[in-house]
C-alpha cells in the first residue's frame, strides 16, 4: 500500500474554533504534550482529545456554541 494510499484513508475530524476568554495570546499544552497557539483570543483544533480538553477548560468557549 502507498503512503498516499495510506493518507487518504485517515478519517477527517472538523476544526472546532475555541474562544479564550482569558488571553489574547498564549501556548496551550495538552495533556498529550501537543500544543495550540492562542492568536487574537481564538485557537481551533480537530483532536478529538484537544477538542474535549478545552469544552472542559474554564478559560475557553467554543465559538460556534455547538455541543
Amino acid at each position: 500500500m502507498s503512503k498516499d494510499s495510506e493518507i487518504g484513508a485517515l478519517p477527517c475530524t472538523p476544526a472546532v474554533a475555541f474562544r479564550d476568554n482569558a488571553f489574547r495570546s498564549r501556548t496551550v499544552v495538552f495533556p498529550d504534550g501537543d500544543t495550540a497557539v492562542v492568536h487574537q483570543s481564538v485557537v481551533t483544533v480537530s483532536m478529538p482529545e484537544h477538542v474535549a480538553f478545552l469544552n472542559h477548560h474554564a478559560d475557553f468557549e467554543r465559538a460556534d456554541k455547538s455541543a
